[in-house]
Order: structure tokens, then sequence, then C-alpha cells
């Protein structure tokens, strides 16, 4: 029988996403970023591919963009009908927004840096701002003029994307909410760990799942707010969604991980800490 992630399991962890700093672009670039890594990562998946070919006047590039604007649809796509769309613009914020997530990835990504890159000598390294690029496109990092791969140096990169989120538990929480409303039918254990392993490896490349897993696996000891995350049942999470705010971070459970985080590390490293006193 299939169970599901609860909704609310998943606008906890969704909520844990946020950035410590509210203002700016950063966060946003920064989503941005993410989604648009997963998103190529899953079509890599899908074709058995190190490097994709998104010629838009090829078939094989026409259905690579498909492809990709399809699976960026599935991570930030939250509601969609006549009179509003509901998607992630930050992580931990839904955002009433006019443009479909299609054309978000088509704009801002396909038609941006894909586009640049197909026309400079010099490799294309993505995303430029952080300087933590994952992906690399163009002609001379992939041999193709509208090729991309992954950048060798993804596995570092990543996790500086999420280096202004206090919570320690990102790439769990991360997990949780991208398979918030799938069906898990493969699995009988309902053992959030292995649940998420299951469900990661089936979706993304083997060197991404693999990496994703260890850092899931490394974050059990700071885990708290996971007890009985499923469902018998699918209940939708976009139930879960009163309005296009933004939902604040639960602020004392949050800053409780991250000094536990922050006092394993100096155990780890045999390092004492003596509070700073007033004289």
């Amino acid at each position: 029988m299939p169970f599901y992630f609860r909704p609310d399991q998943v606008l906890t962890s969704f909520k844990r996403l946020a950035s410590r700093k509210s203002q700016g672009k950063t966060p946003m670039e920064r989503t941005s970023s993410l989604m648009y890594f997963l998103s190529f990562d899953a079509v890599a998946k899908k074709s058995a591919k190190d490097i994709l070919d998104f010629n838009p006047d090829k078939s094989e590039g026409k259905e690579n963009r498909k492809l990709i604007e399809l699976e960026f649809r599935k991570l930030v796509l939250i509601k969609m009908d006549e009179s509003e769309i509901l998607q992630v613009i930050e992580l931990s914020k839904i955002s009433n927004d006019s443009k479909s997530p299609e054309k978000r990835i088509s704009s801002n990504f396909l038609t941006v840096p894909l586009k640049k890159a197909s026309e400079q000598a010099a490799p294309y390294l993505y995303p430029k701002r952080p300087s933590t690029p994952l992906i690399k496109m163009g002609q001379s990092a992939t041999g193709m003029k509208w090729g991309m791969k992954h950048h060798d140096g993804w596995p570092q990169n990543l996790p500086k994307l999420f280096s202004e989120i206090v919570a320690p538990t990102v790439f769990t929480d991360l997990a949780i909410f991208i398979f918030r409303d799938s069906s898990i039918d493969k699995i009988e254990n309902k053992n959030y760990v292995d649940v998420l392993s299951s469900m990661i490896t089936e979706k993304y490349t083997p060197s991404l799942a693999s990496f994703w897993i260890e850092k899931i696996k490394k974050e059990q000891v700071f885990v708290k707010h996971i007890k009985d995350p499923f469902n018998d049942f699918h209940e939708p999470f976009s139930k879960c969604i009163k309005d296009a705010s933004h939902y604040p971070p639960e602020e004392k459970e949050i800053i409780n991980n991250y000094i536990g985080y922050l006092e394993n590390l100096l155990n780890e490293n045999h390092i004492s800490f003596k509070p700073l006193t007033r004289e």
C-alpha cells in the first residue's frame, strides 16, 4: 500500500529552509540555481547521459528543453488554477507569480546563460553569483555548442548555496519538500532516511544521489522535528497553504539546533570553548 509525507511535516521542513537574510536577491538567486541544477540532474538521470544537448534547432535539444522545464515545474509549483499560480521563488516562501514555472526557466535560464554559453569560446560556468559553479556549458566545456554537464566541483559548491540557512538539516528538509506529493510504494520500511534514500536514488544521478544520502545520514543527529512523517493516504501539500505570504522559521528550535551543531563540531575537533565574560 502506498504512503506519503504528511503535508504538515512537509510544511515544517519547508519553513526550516529559511535564510537568515530576509532582504536582498541572494536567497532567490541561490534558490533558482539550486532548482535549475536539480532539474538538469534529473534529466541527466532519465537520459543516462553525462552531457545533454539543448540545441533549440534539433529534436533532441527540443526534447531536453521540455524535460528540464517539466522537472523544474515539479520542483517549484505548489498550485495552479485560473486565478493564481503559487510557486517557490525562494526556499521557505510561497509566492503568487503570474509567470508559469516553464516560462521562468525558459526566460531566466535557457534563454540567458545557456544562450550566452553557445555564443562564447570560453567555458560558461553557472551560477556565477555566488561563485559556486554547479554546471558548465558551451562548446569548449562540453564539446557541444548547446551542451550542458555537471561542473567538476559541484560536490564542494552545492553546500555553499545553503550557507545562509540556519537549520542544520538542510539536505533532509529539502528532500522532504521535493517529494512532498510523491507516492511511496516501493519500500515498506517507514524510516524517513530509508524512504528518502530510495526516492533520491530513483530520481537523481548516482553521483548526486550518493552525495545527498550521505548528507542526510550525517544530519540524523540533529533531527528532532521528524517523528511521524507519513500518511497512508495522499493529502496535497497545497492544502497547507493559506496564502502566498512568507512563512517565518521557528526561530527558537532552529537556533537550538544550530547551537547543537556547533557544539558537536567543537567536540569532534577537541576544541574547548570558553564563553566571553564582561570585566
